[in-house]
């Protein structure tokens, strides 16, 4: 599942700089507004360019892990 962590990470970051970039058009501080953009901006592109890069690599993992689980005997139980 690390492949995907720093994908969420940046989703995470995204999601509250978009609640500070809202907080600050409703209150009206405008010297936020660019630093803000462009951290959300960023941020997304990091995102986005990660999950491209990892997808791949996690979707082959799934793929094992399943066949692995369908490979797997039952274990017998005897204790009665």
């Amino acid at each position: 599942m690390r492949h995907l962590a720093l994908p969420f990470y940046c989703a995470v970051i995204v999601g509250l700089l978009l609640e500070l970039l809202a907080r600050a058009i409703y209150t009206g501080a405008a010297s936020f507004l660019l630093p803000v953009g462009a951290g959300i901006a960023y941020f997304t592109w990091c995102g986005v360019r990660g999950l491209l890069r990892n997808l791949p690599a996690f979707r082959k993992e799934m793929q094992l892990r399943a066949a692995q689980r369908l490979r797997a005997p039952l274990q017998a139980d005897d204790s009665h």
